[in-house]
């Protein structure tokens, strides 16, 4: 076979990945209606220790939902929905390249010709395939880390090390789930309520405050609730017995019945064997019922 024909064969290989590549990647990633989770988890941090949520604390109350909707949520979206896998898995059978102008005293077979070959490869990678696929979630990305640092700073220290940690956790999540686009529920209840609601504990400033140790505790508890109730299957019983078990320790019996019995439509809703997409849906008004069962109880 000729360098031509292997050039042709290359070619055609790499277009017809493109073209696959284009029908597969969703248009818009979507969060199964999650997208009020954060603001329930802020307000009800917010409630249980940051109270009474009087008019001096509502400013800072608003700069963190600005924080958690305009910042957090649309980084964790774009990254963590975005199917990096994909798009970069063709780069392995790239072949085709986009003209570069030569850099000086470039010899062939040297480190710099292969270099600037690899170069001349990503850039034709990049506007047929990367562009289309990754430019917008890219850009949504750096626009939502904007501002959250610019959110964070006017909130102050606490904030700021929290955002630190969402993006931390967002990246570790893509890392952990190879990219995929979908990072499961144990990851998302971590970056939609455990660590928004970290967010709204942090903005109390009352005396009686118990530092950080009980806020951690119920963020913990609220996190677990939602990675296993999540879940379609038979341990999703787990998540609410765990978090009524949390109240119970903190002596609020009553709130850990309502937990339970706020969690009961769902466990019925598994009898049907839904799909996942359509439990989770299923799940969001219950979700908020018991993040703000929590703030009331605590």
């Amino acid at each position: 076979m000729s360098q031509r024909e292997v050039r042709y064969n290359d070619t055609v290989d790499t277009e017809s990945a493109v073209e696959t590549h284009v029908w597969v990647v969703p248009a818009w990633p979507t969060l199964d209606g999650w997208g009020f989770l954060p603001v329930a988890a802020v307000l009800g941090g917010a409630w249980a220790y940051a109270g009474p949520l009087t008019g001096d604390v509502w400013p800072s109350v608003l700069t963190a939902l600005v924080l958690a909707l305009a910042g957090w949520l649309p980084f964790w979206r774009m990254v963590t929905r975005t199917p990096w896998a994909e798009t970069f898995a063709l780069w392995r059978v790239w072949q085709q390249e986009a003209p570069l102008p030569l850099w000086p005293y470039l010899q062939p077979g040297t480190p710099g010709a292969a270099l600037h070959r690899t170069l001349r490869q990503a850039l034709a990678w990049w506007r047929a395939v990367g562009r289309a696929a990754l430019a917008a979630p890219l850009c949504m990305a750096a626009l939502a880390f904007g501002v959250s640092v610019l959110a964070a700073l006017v909130l102050g220290r606490d904030a700021l090390l929290l955002t630190l940690a969402l993006i931390a956790w967002t990246e570790i999540a893509v890392l952990w789930h190879e990219g995929r686009g979908d990072v499961g529920a144990a990851w998302a209840a971590g970056a939609l309520v455990g660590l928004p609601w970290l967010l709204g504990a942090s903005l109390g400033t009352s005396p009686d405050n118990t530092g950080t140790l009980q806020p951690a505790l119920s963020a913990l508890a609220l996190v677990l609730l939602m990675a296993f109730y999540a879940h379609p299957v038979s341990l999703a019983a787990l998540g609410p017995l765990l978090s009524a078990g949390f109240l119970i320790w903190q002596g609020r019996f009553l709130a850990a019945g309502g937990m339970l019995l706020l969690a009961l439509p769902g466990l019925l809703l598994l009898l049907q064997r839904p799909a996942t997409a359509v439990y989770r849906r299923a799940l969001t008004p219950w979700l908020l019922a018991m993040i703000f069962l929590m703030a009331w109880a605590l």
